[in-house]
């Protein structure tokens, strides 16, 4: 009988946990983690250096941030989440209110006190002034941004975009620059543009949860003409942008050619009104702009 109490003690300690590592959302944290790695390469940080414990903060850091920012953004959101996404909304059934909101505390003070160290180490305040600012985006946005038209997008796109700004910029760890940051704006810029586009998409799948919690978001402060055809420029936009980006890199015609079929595709999904589609689109797309940097 203990026994028996006992298994289904730890089988519902072991649902709660999965419960709770579903809302860090892992696989969007370690995609983080691996872009951040390839900005790295791409610049020329030695990763040998990754086996430092401190040094390793250069991949890490971005990760609790991320993971830090997708709990709270559950937490605030539980309500449009039962709508459009009811598996996903565990906050208060699966998973205590407090766990997150404790979790969420916990993986920015050790981001923060592990950019400290970065900053130390750079001679800089830039890595720590970076992840306060990320934090308090990233804690602001479901309560006060997303229901404020595009800012929400522009907020989160930025925050995405800073992922290449922080890997660009950690080649300053030893008081050097390497080479020259512009081409890391351009890649940020390019980034954060592409992300603005799926943000607006997800507005547009969200949107009937996102009425109900009363979220002024792009997409419910357009009409579905408007944003047909706002999607459709700017993925028409974005497939030249991406283009010159390439051309700049002197890309193989390989990467060319899978990138032009990426984004012909977002092209065609934008104007198809296809939002699930466009977003798993878009995604690939900006993973090409990485894949061009390995």
């Amino acid at each position: 009988m203990l026994r028996t109490v006992d298994l289904v003690m730890n089988s519902s300690s072991s649902s709660k946990f999965l419960s709770w590592w579903r809302l860090t959302r892992p696989w969007n944290v370690l995609a983080m983690g691996i872009m951040v790695t390839v900005v790295l390469r791409w610049r020329g940080f030695p990763l040998s250096d990754m086996l430092h414990l401190g040094r390793v903060g250069w991949v890490l850091v971005p990760m609790l941030v991320g993971a830090a920012g997708n709990l709270i953004n559950d937490y605030f959101d539980v309500r449009e989440d039962r709508i459009n996404k009811p598996e996903r909304a565990l906050v208060g059934r699966s998973v205590k209110r407090r766990v997150v909101v404790v979790t969420h505390w916990g993986f920015t003070a050790a981001a923060l006190i592990w950019s400290a160290w970065l900053s130390s180490e750079v001679d800089s305040l830039w890595p720590l002034f970076l992840v306060v600012v990320f934090s308090v985006v990233l804690y602001l946005y479901s309560p006060m941004l997303k229901g404020r038209g595009a800012w929400g997008n522009i907020a989160i796109s930025i925050c995405v975009a800073g992922l290449v700004a922080w890997g660009g910029l950690a080649n300053l760890w030893d008081g050097s620059v390497r080479s020259s940051t512009s081409t890391v704006w351009m890649l940020a810029s390019l980034l954060g543009y592409l992300n603005f586009l799926r943000e607006w998409v997800k507005d547009i799948q969200d949107l009937e949860g996102d009425v109900t919690a009363h979220h002024q978001t792009l997409a419910h402060r357009l009409t579905a003409h408007q944003n047909r055809f706002g999607l459709f420029g700017g993925c028409f936009l974005g497939f030249g942008l991406t283009f010159a980006w390439m051309s700049f890199l002197e890309q193989p015609a390989w990467m060319l050619l899978t990138n032009g079929v990426v984004g012909a595709a977002c092209v065609a999904r934008a104007w198809g009104e296809n939002a699930r589609s466009l977003s798993a689109c878009l995604k690939v797309w900006m993973a090409c702009l990485f894949l061009a940097l390995w």
